[in-house]
């Protein structure tokens, strides 16, 4: 039943189970709860993998017209092996409700439109700057060609992939021109040029580029030339790599929740984000303020490193601290706010303050975890979409494998 890492041996819900009932119990109570909560867990942990055969019907009953189910199958077994993670019924329907959702198992999904709606989205966003906009769209429209230029190439663009590789194009060719080519091939650039790529989610199960290139870096000793970043870009565009990336993504880490949608609201929204929204909404309830219940308690840049900026929500957190004297600093604040990425931030003075103050107050205990609400836009959306519409949709897909009998 586990759906982390299998060193792991907490379930979903083991986390809060602990964080529900730990708090009013005596330290050596709670330690032979855990203790028992552990044995437990491990001998649910016993439990047989799904064969091939078994993981390809599931996903012929999730997408009627997939192509090659069995390569699929096999190739989901195996990334869940190579990530130590359990080839488990659980964790197969999690990872099949993303594939469907996202791409209905196709590596490299086509999008309707794709082309047309990018090179309008590229004419808007020049068209916004006075002159140097106007020079950048000739410039695109004629190289390196009139006859095959990189406007063209944009409007052509059937999938990511193709605006992706037309975006390296437009790399090398700049590289080449401005003389600059040697140092934009051994990687010094690499940020900035990543920062610029549009094409942030890919493959199968729209994976985070950013995560996927963070997870190749741990892999190395050597820092990533160009190449090698592109090589992780093309891998993500495959079957084998698309779920590569994707699965751990999705399960490679204990989240506490009591709901595999809280999870799949993640896998959208970025890891904890379900854990992070429901603290904002204790503290909207504590201080009165109205916050964004979106996961994110601090602003960052594009780099993924947090801003300087005081955040509504930090400030209502500072609020919170001064109006019922639960005896934090400032610095004490942000430091564990910069935890929030992790499963770290549960036991930082900060979460467990404020998860104290809204139960004396209201005689019960927060939510651990909430859909956040997010509104999501992107050329590729051609209807309206949340994080709660995708995590909800997702949900249901996974019900219903797990159903399959």
């Amino acid at each position: 039943m586990c759906s982390g890492a299998a060193a792991l041996p907490f379930s979903d819900h083991g986390l809060t189970t602990i964080f529900v009932l730990g708090g009013g119990m005596r330290p050596g109570r709670l330690i032979f709860f855990l203790v028992g909560l552990l044995f437990g867990a491990a001998m649910a942990q016993a439990t047989d993998p799904l064969s091939a055969t078994e993981t390809a019907r599931l996903i012929r009953r999730a997408e009627k017209n997939v192509q090659d189910s069995e390569g699929w199958a096999l190739d989901l077994l195996d990334v869940l092996q190579a990530h130590q993670l359990e080839q488990s019924r659980e964790n197969v329907c999690a990872a099949i409700a993303v594939v469907d959702q996202e791409s209905g198992f196709v590596a490299d999904p086509a999008v309707p439109g794709l082309g047309k709606l990018s090179e309008q989205a590229l004419r808007d966003k020049l068209g916004k700057i006075p002159v140097a906009g106007g020079v950048a769209l000739r410039w695109l429209e004629r190289n390196p060609s009139p006859q095959a230029s990189f406007m063209a190439r944009i409007r052509a663009a059937r999938t990511e992939r193709d605006l992706d590789l037309a975006y390296r194009a437009l790399v090398d060719h700049a590289g080449e021109k401005s003389g600059f080519s040697e140092v934009v091939q051994l990687g010094l650039l690499n940020r900035i040029i990543e920062e610029r790529n549009e094409i942030d989610t890919a493959g199968s199960m729209q994976v985070s580029v950013k995560f996927a290139l963070e997870m190749a870096k741990r892999r190395r000793w050597l820092p990533m030339m160009l190449d090698d970043v592109y090589a992780v870009r093309d891998q993500l565009y495959t079957r084998h790599g698309g779920m590569y990336y994707g699965v751990p993504q999705l399960l490679g880490y204990e989240t506490g929740y009591a709901r595999k949608v809280f999870r799949f609201a993640d896998f959208n929204a970025g890891r904890f984000a379900s854990r992070n929204a429901a603290f904002q909404q204790a503290v909207a309830a504590l201080t009165g303020e109205k916050l964004a219940l979106d996961g994110d308690l601090l602003s960052y840049a594009k780099s993924g490193k947090a801003n300087a900026t005081v955040t509504s929500t930090e400030r209502a957190v500072r609020k919170a601290n001064g109006s019922l004297a639960l005896g934090l600093t400032e610095p004490l604040i942000r430091a564990d706010l910069l935890k929030e990425k992790s499963a770290e931030f549960v036991s930082t003075r900060t979460f467990m303050a404020l998860r104290d103050a809204y139960a004396r107050k209201t005689g019960k205990q927060p939510a651990f975890a909430i859909v956040p609400e997010i509104r999501l836009a992107s050329p590729k959306i051609r209807r309206m979409m949340t994080t709660r519409i995708f995590a909800e949709t997702v949900d249901k897909r996974y019900q219903a494998c797990m159903a399959v009998k």
